[in-house]
């Protein structure tokens, strides 16, 4: 897939595109719903699948005492958009002058003369422009006029509820990780690279890789069993949300880190993702050393159990 920022427009012109608008954090199962019929269109219009996402997020911009996480930094998102079946990927670089473009004028100068746009696929309450005045009645004003298909599309629903960015939020830090998994379509994941910390848990025999993660909304403190997917490999492992008590005295950020089980390799600067299976305990403070060492040998047992009952490798 070929990302493309906006400045980036001024030497790009596109053919025949389908394109998807929304900010798509999450890239969850109604992102994916809205997509999927995008790219269907797509292929009966013999076009090119396109989806514009904004970053940052325009809560950011315009609320910024509102404290709004990202699920799924850029990059996960342009990864889950590329196996979608998404061609390139246009990232509007939001901001107040952004905020302020008189929609009409981002219809013809961008979707229309920059993508040749066929077909239009956003939310049914999708707005945006100054004064919040592009909406669905004005993209489908200006498709008679410049020929393109209009497609405002309902929210996807789980039961009674809207799926949506925010409901799992909630249920992130709830900790109804299964429940957000559905949601989702995917188990609750976190991207980041493998930085140097204290070098703590090599010393206490139990080497940890830290990780920069790049998602603001993390599960609730505590160790789970997880899976870490490092290249196109898959390994068992445990990991820790927390602020590290039998250690730190004081901490700004949760620290996230992990235990790949039976393997020593160096993975200073590499990416992976760690995708969460089951919490094990809460986060606790040890008297000694040696009374976390113990623990941690009883989370690791807990892991392989559970990656022999569930037979998951």
């Amino acid at each position: 897939m070929k990302v493309i920022s906006l400045s980036g427009l001024s030497r790009l012109h596109l053919k025949k595109t389908c394109a998807a608008i929304g900010i798509f954090d999450g890239v969850h199962r109604g992102h994916q719903y809205l997509i999927q019929k995008m790219l269907s269109s797509a292929r009966r219009l013999h076009a090119l699948p396109i989806v514009i996402t904004f970053f940052p997020h325009p809560a950011h911009v315009l609320r910024p005492d509102v404290k709004l996480g990202y699920l799924t930094s850029l990059q996960d998102r342009f990864r889950l958009l590329k196996d979608l079946g998404v061609a390139v990927c246009l990232v509007v670089r939001f901001d107040r002058s952004f905020a302020r473009i008189e929609p009409q004028k981002f219809i013809q100068d961008i979707l229309v003369k920059k993508l040749d746009i066929k077909a239009v696929f956003v939310g049914n309450d999708f707005r945006f422009g100054k004064d919040r005045s592009g909406d669905i009645n004005l993209f489908q004003k200006l498709s008679l006029e410049y020929g393109y298909e209009m497609h405002a599309v309902s929210a996807l629903k789980q039961g009674r509820e809207i799926i949506s960015s925010t409901r799992i939020r909630q249920l992130m830090g709830a900790g109804q990780l299964k429940e957000a998994a559905q949601l989702l379509g995917r188990k609750v994941s976190i991207s980041g690279i493998v930085v140097k910390g204290a070098k703590r848990g090599k010393s206490l025999g139990f080497p940890t890789a830290n990780i920069a993660y790049e998602a603001d909304i993390l599960p609730p403190q505590g160790v789970y069993v997880v899976k870490v997917l490092l290249g196109k490999k898959e390994h068992q492992a445990i990991a820790n949300i927390g602020t590290r008590p039998s250690f730190e005295q004081q901490i700004l950020k949760l620290h996230l880190e992990v235990h790949i089980l039976d393997y020593s390799r160096n993975i200073y600067g590499k990416r992976l993702e760690v995708v969460f299976l089951k919490k094990i305990r809460n986060e606790k403070k040890f008297p000694s050393p040696q009374a976390l060492v113990k623990q941690i040998q009883k989370d690791e047992s807990f892991a392989r159990k559970y990656f022999i009952s569930f037979n998951l490798f």
